[in-house]
């Protein structure tokens, strides 16, 4: 895929596929800014939460650098959680706010832009928590991820006659989310994978590279499943 003339802006460049994905784009052939360094990246911008204005701000930011954004790419971050049933509501609320009212917010803004000029792109990477939640202890970001998915179908129609499409990947596990586990717990969590492996950053980078591509523009409103198997929908 051919992305010579495109820009792309990619949240979450620090952590899980984020920073694989800014490579797959730059060696592409687009330019890219990032909310965090990665070689070859035109700008590293990093974004400050907070405020409803951070999220304009930081599209100017990136607008200045590379001109106008014609592709918002968003990469899931871990969180660590509690059981719902101890957990603080102080906790839940920032969970919530952090993977669901953020991202929102930082898609609404590059949606707005996207729109005026009649092409755009949206893809964002989101947990399978989203979908299956059962995982050990992640109401929260489970809840956040299921509507986050929710949104993005939402945002899909809203937007889909002005030429920007609105996706999501469900992620299962990763090979760098294992990492830190024995070899004996790898294969453990391994046999609940029909593929029989994790999933690579790479293989996560080349799905968000179609979502993003000219050729993708049929395709809105979507989860696709990233799980080997996992879980089928």
């Amino acid at each position: 895929m051919d992305f010579s003339g495109r820009h792309i802006a990619i949240v979450g460049t620090a952590h899980g596929s984020g920073a694989d994905i800014a490579r797959a784009f730059i060696e592409a052939g687009a330019t890219v800014a990032t909310d965090a360094a990665v070689e070859g990246a035109k700008a590293a911008l990093p974004i400050v939460y907070g405020k409803s204005t951070d999220f304009a701000a930081w599209f100017d930011a990136a607008e200045e650098a590379l001109g106008p954004v014609d592709t918002l790419v968003m990469s899931a971050k871990p969180v660590t959680t509690a059981p719902f049933m101890t957990l603080p509501a102080e906790a839940f609320v920032s969970i919530v706010q952090q993977e669901l009212i953020w991202f929102g917010l930082m898609m609404q803004e590059a949606a707005k832009r996207m729109s005026k000029r009649g092409f755009g792109r949206i893809v964002g990477l989101c947990s399978m928590s989203g979908k299956t939640g059962v995982h050990h202890n992640v109401v929260p970001y489970a809840a956040a991820k299921g509507g986050l998915i929710a949104l993005s179908r939402a945002l899909a129609a809203e937007v889909a006659a002005s030429g920007v499409t609105v996706n999501m990947i469900a992620n299962a596990l990763m090979e760098q989310q294992v990492s830190h586990h024995s070899p004996e717990r790898q294969a453990e969590l391994a046999k609940g994978i029909p593929v029989g492996r994790f999933g690579k950053a790479r293989e996560a980078a080349q799905a968000v590279l179609y979502l993003a591509s000219q050729d993708a523009g049929f395709i809105t409103g979507e989860t696709l499943n990233f799980s080997g198997g996992r879980f089928m929908d």
